[in-house]
């Protein structure tokens, strides 16, 4: 499985660690045990950050020159153990001690310390660290902190921007070792009455939070939310269990950024949940159609691509949008593998409004794992029309789906498949075979949803233009194209 061609320049970033050389050597001393917390191998490995004591010393003269002496030692690997349940062998960290940092902080507000490798070896090459030229790392009350991405993790000659979850910390010795707990925890990801209920836990060295509610957001867009949240969010005055209504729309993110008593950002944390729209009334039923999943079959090993039945129903207010019900209740192979929401439907949503560029909408499938979330299922199509592509270029792309002989498939690779507590909820490609397909009920043609509803309109009522995503649109912009309501007619036009 391969990872979405992202579209956010932040989240691609590739960037260096600084490798300046000390100009002379500096004698050093022990001051204590402190404290680190990495959010720099454990966020390349997408593991929880761990936070465990190290040893620190400082320079002979008492200037401010620091080193951490085994970051990645024998602590680390404990750590990682008690945190991640993941059994690191002596060969993989820096067992015998021999790695260190060493930080010069004569600037407090501009700290270096330089490209450091770390013991920390996988198999792939030894794992380094260092700090991100666009940023500083700071020292404030004994403790070195870094802002989201402030740092950098690689192998060989190549980084990528670290410190994502901005948990990273070296606390001196003698320094209190702060709280900054931040989670946020839903009762559910999946809405049927449109009432978010959740539970805001923070450490008591959280003394604010501020947040926004972000509709249709992709996850891979999250650090730049954050940053403007901590400096111009709302103030979260929630604690504990709360709840809210969600707005009309399908799928919102909530982020939440705690701020210490000095108005520093020190955790955030978000949640994505969906409306899972319930209502017979704004669907009818097709009927029958055959499920053959290729989305799973890059993840889930062992297990041959399944096919089940389930009902095909299309929007009676957005015509030529449809949704198969409940496509993976019936597999009983995948239901072993991972728990499913019984208690409501779920749905494969599909646009079929332009015939040449049929796709998969963002859609949650009702099955989560205990270690990664909920699931959920996408196509490049719908991906790129959410970053501003047209659906013209969709097209030149071939990336749509078709039908022939009444069954719809995908080209290969064209899907897209993530899960929302692994590597940040970044989409990830799949159906590298394609095998994904629906067999249509019989006789029934997808692509003339809008055709079919067409009524010529003599009543002189106002037209009204929608996306084709079924999104009110009331300003359409020339050339591109829309869904044009009059009176009871529905037809497609260009602008």
């Amino acid at each position: 499985m391969k990872k979405c061609i992202t579209i956010s320049l932040m989240a691609a970033a590739v960037v260096m660690a600084a490798q300046n050389v000390c100009a002379e050597e500096v004698e050093y001393k022990p001051i204590g045990t402190g404290w680190m917390t990495d959010d720099m191998i454990t966020q390349l490995l997408d593991w929880e950050p761990v936070t465990y004591k190290v040893e620190i010393q400082q320079a002979e003269d008492d200037s401010p020159l620091y080193r951490v002496i085994a970051p990645y030692g024998q602590a680390f690997a404990e750590a990682v153990a008690a945190v991640n349940n993941k059994a690191l062998t002596p060969e993989q960290y820096d067992s015998e001690g021999v790695c260190y940092i060493d930080i010069d902080a004569t600037d407090p507000d501009d700290v270096i310390f330089h490209k450091t490798m770390t013991g920390f070896d996988l198999g792939s090459g030894e794992v380094f660290i260092g700090i991100n030229n666009a940023y500083n790392v700071t020292l404030k009350d004994g403790v070195f902190s870094a802002p989201i991405l402030g740092l950098a993790v690689g192998m060989d000659n190549s980084a990528v921007a670290a410190n994502r979850r901005g948990k990273f910390r070296i606390v001196l010795p003698d320094v209190e070792l702060a709280d900054y707990q931040v989670t946020l925890t839903p009762v559910s990801h999946c809405l049927t009455d449109r009432t978010f209920k959740g539970n805001l836990t923070l450490g008591e060295g959280v003394t604010a939070v501020r947040y926004a509610v972000v509709p249709d957001m992709q996850e891979d867009e999250m650090v730049s939310y954050v940053r403007t949240i901590a400096d111009r969010g709302g103030d979260f005055t929630w604690r504990d269990d709360f709840s809210y209504e969600m707005d009309e729309v399908m799928k919102e993110t909530l982020i939440v950024v705690g701020l210490n008593a000095s108005n520093d950002m020190v955790g955030y944390d978000w949640c994505t949940y969906y409306y899972i729209d319930e209502d017979p009334d704004g669907w009818k039923d097709c009927g029958e159609a055959e499920f053959t999943d290729g989305f799973l079959q890059d993840i889930i090993s062992n297990i041959p691509s399944q096919t089940t039945k389930c009902m095909l129903q299309e929007s009676i207010t957005e015509p030529g949008r449809y949704r198969l019900v409940d496509p993976y209740a019936g597999i009983e192979e995948y239901g072993a593998l991972s728990g499913k929401h019984s208690d409501h439907h779920h749905y494969i949503y599909i646009n079929a409004t332009e015939p040449e560029c049929i796709y998969v909408e963002e859609s949650p499938i009702g099955m989560e794992s205990s270690e990664y979330g909920l699931m959920r299922v996408n196509s490049y199509v719908n991906y790129f029309l959410a970053a501003g592509y047209m659906i013209e270029e969709c097209i030149e792309l071939e990336l749509g789906g078709v039908i022939e002989d009444g069954v719809l498939t995908f080209p290969e690779e064209a899907l897209l498949f993530s899960m929302l507590k692994f590597d940040n909820a970044d989409w990830w490609i799949t159906d590298s075979d394609g095998m994904t397909a629906i067999k249509l009920p019989e006789g029934f043609d997808m692509t003339s949803g809008i055709e079919n509803v067409a009524i010529e309109a003599g009543d002189g009522s106002k037209a009204e233009y929608f996306d084709l995503q079924g999104v009110k649109v009331n300003n359409p912009q020339a050339g591109k194209l829309y869904i044009k309501r009059q009176g009871a007619q529905s037809t497609k036009v260009v602008m």
